[in-house]
């Protein structure tokens, strides 16, 4: 046996690490470790209490004896031994080593006479009956995978105070000198791994699916085992070389690389959701189609990329996963509470011009049963999880958008003064102005676009300053275009988005920001006391983690740690900004932000007849530079779909 062995090569691997690593990759928890030390003290200790004139004690058996030696006294097992004495499996047991036995009594087999007339399928069972490697009863756990000599993993399940292998119970066990028997109630099924039955068992009707998934695996060369030859004319170190299959996709390690689960590996648990080409084509439509009207741009060959990419996401999941988890209706209490990630964990990227590997960690595709729905009725039980078969399938809005982000001095810039009267509706804020430079341009790198820091500003009106009233300002959110220096209104599909915004830093008032037609989100925050968190869209670095947790900072596709290796600026590069709310957008379509000041005219009032000269220059005008933090000065918003935008 081998429990969740991490490599296949490593067959002489003990059996205490064996369960170790079983044991921490399914529970990792603290209460678990003290029952790990009980159990192994209750495995080890056998020899304290064996008697060698063999006792019976309940359902646990002893008997004085090797494994072989049981199996060839007992009557009830006569038929069992001769089919594994027929195929081999005595020629390659050993009394000096340990072995796990599955077996059944004459009278089970007796009712799968004619299955075992086949000679392929009595030497599988054969060889599915025993494991190289002994289990005690202590050592049974709901989970746990036994191999056997077939190369398959039996699973072992708590059902009813006892345990079952497979579908069959485990009736009683026996302890022999060098290993157990387990008897059961019925032919162990020899059933195909998930990843086995998808390519060999699934029809053509699931075409499409396989091709994603054999598509973004490659044969690639392991260095780590395999043998030196010598050192070629050039100097170069030659090899006996060894290829192994890896997809870097959706192979999954811990942060310091050990293997923690891939598709192909039986020792796995694996469930896959497999959706038909139909399924597939028409999810892919629906996004590729959405992104014209959802991003006003078309869809590139990388949108396609990563659809596909999350389709194979999002199709495995790293455990067994119950019909009871995949409801078609969504709680009406709780909308979100059957949804779950699909397979976390750290990908392997390997580097082999610059001979480097490193992990970094992956985002979980997020599975939400109630859309993605699936037939449950027909699952299909395999040696390490479970298939099920999708009824609908869709590619989710945060998949299709991954952010929305808008500088408005660009915007500003490029409308017509009509567009600006339509657009941006200004209380008490006058001399809008888009052409104050905040602070120096940001070129991180050739390969990158530059980011420039120019600010949308404006100041109050003599009326505001004379009755001190608030000033607002409520825009529509649009969307520019770069090429053709054009601006259309954003239109996005109604849900969840991660709300930020960036202002010039220690602007000297207060402001109240508002997302459409929801309430304030913010009500007269000091923006003073807030320092760099607004600081245009670069203060949000030091505060939004930029990996792997719900508010990803950063562009898509821009890696920071590799960026801050070569510039530790990079942590600023194009954020999202500083977070203002998570917001939801009620019906899809247009939206508009509202900015308010409660305090502005009056504290820009104080500063002119105090004679502040950022505010009001020795000619009585009014100062209109980054040096005038008095005045209206923003800069962008962005709106980032969370993963409850489905």
């Amino acid at each position: 046996m081998k429990l969740i062995d991490r490599d296949k090569n490593m067959k002489q691997e003990s059996f205490s690490r064996c369960v170790v690593n079983h044991i921490l990759r399914r529970v990792q928890q603290p209460w678990f470790l003290v029952l790990l030390t009980v159990v192994f003290a209750a495995c080890f200790d056998w020899n304290d209490h064996y008697d060698e004139s063999g006792i019976k004690s309940g359902e646990q058996e002893i008997f004085n004896g090797d494994i072989v030696s049981y199996m060839k006294s007992t009557p009830e097992l006569a038929r069992m031994s001769d089919i594994l004495q027929k195929n081999g499996v005595y020629d390659s047991t050993h009394a000096d080593r340990t072995y796990t036995f599955i077996v059944c009594a004459d009278d089970v087999l007796s009712a799968h006479t004619d299955e075992l007339a086949d000679e392929e399928f009595a030497s599988q069972f054969a060889r599915n009956s025993v494991s190289d490697m002994e289990v005690s009863p202590a050592m049974l756990t709901d989970g746990m995978g036994i191999e056997t000599r077939l190369g398959k993993c039996v699973w072992v399940y708590e059902r009813e105070g006892g345990f079952n292998m497979d579908e069959c119970k485990v009736t009683k066990s026996v302890k022999t000198a060098n290993g157990y028997v387990y008897f059961v109630d019925g032919i162990v099924p020899i059933r195909l791994s998930v990843y086995e039955y998808l390519f060999n068992k699934l029809g053509s009707e699931y075409n499409d699916f396989k091709i994603l998934v054999k598509t973004r695996q490659k044969e690639t060369f392991d260095r780590e085992h395999s043998t030196i030859t010598g050192v070629d004319e050039q100097g170069r170190t030659t090899y006996d070389s060894i290829f192994v299959t890896r997809c870097e996709l959706m192979d999954r390690y811990t942060k310091d690389g050990a293997a923690y689960w891939n598709m192909r590996d039986e020792n796995y648990a694996t469930t896959m959701f497999v959706p038909t080409n139909t399924q597939i084509r028409r999810a892919m439509k629906a996004a590729i189609d959405s992104i014209p009207r959802w991003l006003n741009r078309p869809a590139t060959a990388a949108d396609s990329t990563k659809f596909y990419d999350w389709i194979v996401k999002a199709c495995f999941v790293d455990r067994r996963v119950c019909e009871a988890e995949l409801p078609t209706e969504a709680s009406a209490t709780d909308p979100y509470g059957f949804d779950f990630d699909c397979v976390g964990g750290y990908q392997k990227i390997i580097n082999e011009q610059a001979d480097e590997v490193k992990y970094k960690e992956a985002e979980p595709a997020h599975w939400r049963p109630s859309i993605q729905r699936v037939d449950v009725s027909k699952k299909i039980t395999c040696s390490n999880g479970f298939i099920y078969p999708c009824t609908n399938f869709k590619i989710p809005n945060h998949v299709v958008i991954y952010r929305v982000k808008t500088r408005l001095y660009q915007v500003w810039n490029a409308m017509s003064d009509k567009e600006r009267k339509n657009y941006f509706k200004w209380l008490h804020w006058t001399d809008a102005r888009a052409d104050i430079e905040g602070q120096s341009s940001f070129d991180l790198d050739p390969s990158l676009p530059m980011m420039q820091y120019f600010l949308l500003c404006a100041v109050p009106d003599q009326e505001a300053m004379d009755d001190e009233l608030p000033c607002s300002v409520t825009y529509k959110g649009l969307l520019y275009d770069e090429e053709s220096n054009k601006v259309t209104e954003a239109n996005l599909p109604a849900g969840e988005y991660y709300w930020s915004m960036g202002f010039k830093h220690s602007i000297q008032y207060s402001l109240s920001m508002k997302f459409n037609d929801l309430d304030y989100s913010v009500n007269d925050m000091c923006m003073y006391a807030q320092g760099s968190n607004f600081h245009f869209d670069r203060g949000a670095a030091s505060e939004v983690p930029h990996l792997g947790t719900g508010v990803i900072a950063y562009p898509e596709g821009f890696d920071p740690d590799d960026w801050i290796k070569i510039d530790a600026k990079a942590i600023a590069y194009d954020t999202d900004g500083y977070l203002v709310d998570i917001v939801r957008l009620n019906h899809s379509g247009p939206f508009t932000i509202t900015i308010k000041s409660n305090d502005m005219a009056r504290i820009f009032k104080q500063q002119i007849a105090a004679g502040n000269s950022s505010v009001i220059d020795s000619n009585g005008a009014l100062v209109r530079t980054n040096k005038n933090i008095y005045q209206l000065m923003m800069y962008h918003w962005c709106l980032r779909p969370t993963k409850n935008n489905y």
